[in-house]
C-alpha cells in the first residue's frame, strides 16, 4: 500500500496534538492541583466529591445551629444563675423579717430591696440575645415582662406571650431546644418567681406578717426550680459539646475524602508533566525531521 507524504503528515499532526493534550492535562493538574476539573474525566469520583460537598454544606450549617444554640444556653445559664442568687436574697430577706424582732420599718426597708430584687428579675426575664428576646418564646421580638415603679409596691405585667420554644436542628434527625421559655423560668401573673417577689414586696411594706411567712415556702420552692433548671441548661449543653465535636470530626472524615478523591500528589503531577514534556518535544523534533525529507533523501 502506498503511503502519501499527505497521510504521513496527517498522522503526526494528529499524534502531536494528542501529546499535546496529555501535556495539556498534566499541566493542568499541577496547577489546579486537582485529578480533575471536569466530571467527564472520572464520573465516579466526581460523583463522590459532589455527595461529599453536599454532606459539608449540611455540617457546616448544623455546626452554626449548635454555636447557636450554645450561646443561647450560655445566656440562659448566666440568668438562671443570676435569678437563683436573686430567689436567695429574698428568702433571706422575708426570713429575717419574718421575725418578731423585725418591725412595721424595717419591714418596709426590707420591702423596697425587695422591690429592687423583684425590678432585676424583670430585667433577666428580658434578656437578649441580639434582637430577639431570650425568654420570649414563640414571640420572640416582644419583650416578655414589664415592670411599674411608681406605685406604693412595685409590681410587673405580662407584657408579651412568652411560651413556646424554638428548636434548632443539630444533626440528620437531631432536634435541640436551647432555652426555656419565659413562662417556665419566671412565670406568669399568677405563679411563679417573679409572682413570688412581687407579693414578698406587698407584705413586707403593708407589715403583713402571715402572708410573709407563707411566701417562705413559694420561695424556696422557686429557688429550687431554678437549680433544677440548671441542670437541665448543663445537660443541654453537654449536648451540645458532643453534637460540635461530632459534627467536626465529620467535617474532617469528609474533607479527608474529597481530597483523596480529586486532590493530586503534587510530586507525582510534577514528574508526570515534565514525562509528557519530554515525549511531545521529542515528538516535535522526529516529526520535523521527517516532514523535512524529500525525495533525494530517501534515494541516497
Amino acid at each position: 500500500m502506498r503511503v502519501t507524504n499527505y497521510s504521513i503528515s496527517d498522522n503526526a499532526v494528529l499524534n502531536l496534538s494528542t501529546l499535546r493534550g496529555q501535556v495539556d492535562a498534566a499541566q493542568q493538574q499541577v496547577s489546579s492541583g486537582k485529578r480533575f476539573t471536569d466530571a467527564s474525566v472520572d464520573p465516579a469520583a466526581a460523583h463522590a466529591v459532589m455527595q461529599n460537598q453536599t454532606q459539608l454544606r449540611a455540617v457546616t450549617q448544623y455546626q452554626r445551629n449548635v454555636n447557636l444554640a450554645t450561646a443561647r444556653a450560655t445566656l440562659e445559664e448566666s440568668a438562671l444563675n443570676q435569678l437563683g442568687d436573686i430567689l436567695s436574697r429574698a428568702r433571706e430577706l422575708a426570713i429575717a423579717q419574718a421575725t418578731d424582732t423585725a418591725d412595721a420599718a424595717t419591714r418596709n426597708a426590707a420591702g423596697s430591696e425587695m422591690s429592687q430584687l423583684l425590678a432585676q428579675a424583670v430585667n433577666l426575664g428580658n434578656a437578649k440575645d441580639g434582637a430577639d428576646y431570650l425568654f420570649g418564646g414563640t414571640s420572640s421580638s416582644t419583650a416578655p415582662y414589664a415592670i411599674n415603679t411608681s406605685g406604693a409596691t412595685a409590681a410587673f405585667t405580662v407584657s408579651g406571650q412568652p411560651t413556646g420554644v424554638r428548636t434548632v436542628q443539630i444533626g440528620s434527625g437531631q432536634q435541640l431546644t436551647p432555652t426555656h421559655d419565659g413562662a417556665t423560668v419566671f412565670g406568669n401573673a399568677t405563679a411563679g418567681p417573679l409572682k413570688t417577689l412581687q407579693d414578698m414586696a406587698a407584705a413586707l411594706q403593708s407589715n403583713d406578717l402571715p402572708t410573709l411567712r407563707s411566701l417562705i415556702g413559694d420561695s424556696n420552692s422557686a429557688f429550687e426550680k431554678v437549680q433544677s433548671q440548671l441542670g437541665e441548661v448543663g445537660a443541654r449543653a453537654s449536648q451540645l459539646q458532643l453534637a460540635d465535636s461530632n459534627l467536626t470530626s465529620l467535617s474532617q472524615q469528609l474533607q479527608a475524602s474529597t481530597s483523596n478523591l480529586q486532590d493530586v500528589d503534587i510530586e507525582a503531577a510534577i514528574t508526570m508533566l515534565t514525562s509528557r514534556q519530554t515525549a511531545y518535544q521529542a515528538a516535535m523534533a522526529a516529526t520535523s525531521r521527517i516532514l523535512n525529507l524529500s525525495l533525494t533523501d530517501y534515494l541516497r
